[in-house]
């Protein structure tokens, strides 16, 4: 994506489902950490599109944190990553995909049994692999203040924070409240449907994109 930007944009808008919203809020953040100096037109995106978007993931090098010394107990954080690493859609065979390149069963196994989990000087815990440590933004990683700042929409259903708060409403508390827009629906972590969801949804698509004219 970082060379598709590069190559190609920079781009008015994202707009990404689930993961993929969360790997797109990650991006903008990222922009952000690194170059807090730019122009709002330099960015990668002006505004962002999340439908039932995930909380983005932080993802960075051990020896580079303030890390405290030990391992902590978090066991909340090896049974997410196992939840999401051994989904069906992340070891199935997928054809375009060769066998030195897929993440089969056993592989995610093994990623999953060296996990240990650490902990930054901030208090913040983490999973790691020794080398990399990853874990999911908060309000904390800034402050207070919000991590994403451009325009947004979040079109989620609320029905969804009773199971997980990282389906949506995560990534609604990191974003700047002063530019947030949101829409709920009932239709779990499924696109709303119907002839009058879709044309309000669009309505808001548009307006998000016009009050990024303005920040």
């Amino acid at each position: 994506m970082l060379d598709i930007i590069e190559d190609e944009g920079p781009f008015d808008g994202v707009l990404g489902y689930s993961g993929g919203a969360g790997l797109a809020a990650q991006l903008i953040i990222r922009d952000q950490e690194r170059y807090p100096d730019k122009l709002p037109s330099e960015r990668p995106f002006r505004f962002a599109i999340f439908f039932n978007g995930t909380t983005p993931f932080r993802i960075f090098k051990v020896d580079e944190e303030n890390v405290l010394p030990g391992e902590q107990s978090a066991d909340s954080m090896i049974a997410e990553a196992r939840q999401v690493l051994m989904r069906s859609s992340a070891v199935r065979k997928k054809e375009e995909i060769s066998d030195e390149d897929r993440q089969g069963h056993d592989t995610m196994l093994g990623l999953i049994d060296r996990f240990t989990t650490r902990t930054l000087a901030t208090g913040q815990q983490f999973i790691s692999d020794g080398t990399y440590g990853i874990y999911r933004y908060s309000l904390h990683d800034n402050g207070g203040d919000p991590l994403i700042r451009i325009p947004t929409l979040h079109v989620r259903d609320p029905g969804e924070d009773e199971d997980d708060v990282n389906h949506g409403l995560n990534l609604l508390g990191i974003c700047d409240p002063a530019h947030v827009r949101e829409f709920n629906h009932q239709y779990g972590h499924d696109f709303p449907r119907g002839r009058k969801e879709i044309k309000a949804i669009s309505q808001l698509i548009r307006d998000t994109a016009q009050d990024s004219l303005y920040v």
